[in-house]
């Protein structure tokens, strides 16, 4: 509640009277400056008080800040973010391991493609340094459907079908690489099918998908054998389209033997000083 200048006036006046045995008398005037002195200092300290405050508020309102380059720039407080790992697919063995008559041998691996669709027709091609050449898919999914395809030696295409998680792969021989294998690069036609891919519809429809050797009805030897038509593939392909599904192929192979010099000897590097 406040109280004016004549409120304290009038209040003094009444009760002067019953402080006069009491001591001296307050003076009125003294009373009036004091108090006017008190409102001043109390009015400065609120202001400055609003004045630190403003000055707060508008650094912290104030995002863009200039940098050493004069570029302006903004501080953004951030949550740390976590580190993604990002799966790298199927992994391909450095060896494969081979028979070649009474020799047992582990080829290297020399080339390789990761792929991250299925439902479509690849082609790798690759350069081999032998006759005896092997080749290996792996998928993420094992149970995914793998054809691959390739010429013989006779002219007629030839490969291996079945589920990844069987070890899809094979190799050639100087028996079975065609004449022409060491003088250009060569190739394979890769398909990969997703492990619910509708095969013994598609090879009922197209070829029957008659049972073979011991097989009984559309098993999955059947669906297998069937997958080698290029008819049921084009269908199936029609029927799936492409869909997500990472897989892998790796071309093994003995290493390319070195190139011969002219005097049969390897060559060297020289160390010696020219005459000047």
């Amino acid at each position: 509640m406040r109280h004016t200048e004549s409120d304290l006036r009038k209040l003094l006046t009444e009760h002067g009277g019953e402080r006069a045995h009491h001591g001296p008398a307050v003076h009125l005037d003294a009373i009036v400056k004091r108090g006017r002195r008190t409102r001043r200092i109390r009015r400065a300290v609120i202001a400055g008080t609003a004045a630190v405050f403003a000055v707060a508020a508008v650094g912290l309102v104030n995002g863009p800040l200039t940098g050493p380059s004069g570029r302006a720039e903004t501080t953004v407080a951030q949550r740390p973010v976590d580190s993604v790992q990002v799966d790298p697919g199927p992994e391909l063995p450095e060896e494969f391991p081979v028979v070649l008559g009474a020799e047992k041998i582990d080829l290297p691996l020399i080339h390789s493609q990761r792929f991250e669709t299925e439902g479509v027709t690849w082609t790798v091609t690759f350069t081999p340094s032998s006759t005896s050449t092997g080749y290996k898919v792996v998928c993420t999914d094992p149970r995914a459907w793998v054809v691959i395809a390739q010429q013989l030696k006779s002219g007629e295409p030839g490969g291996t079908v079945g589920r990844c998680k069987d070890s899809v792969g094979g190799q050639h021989d100087r028996l079975s690489a065609p004449s022409n294998w060491l003088k250009r690069p060569q190739s394979l036609q890769v398909w990969v099918f997703p492990a619910d891919a509708p095969v013994g519809e598609v090879a009922k429809a197209v070829t029957g998908c008659e049972p073979i050797r011991k097989s009984k009805g559309c098993d999955e030897a059947a669906q297998s054998y069937a997958l080698k038509s290029p008819k049921v593939r084009e269908r199936l392909l029609a029927e799936i389209g492409e869909q997500p599904g990472r897989w892998a192929v790796g071309i093994y192979d003995r290493p390319a033997p070195a190139e011969p010099v002219p005097n049969g000897e390897p060559p060297t590097k020289s160390t010696s000083t020219p005459a000047g």
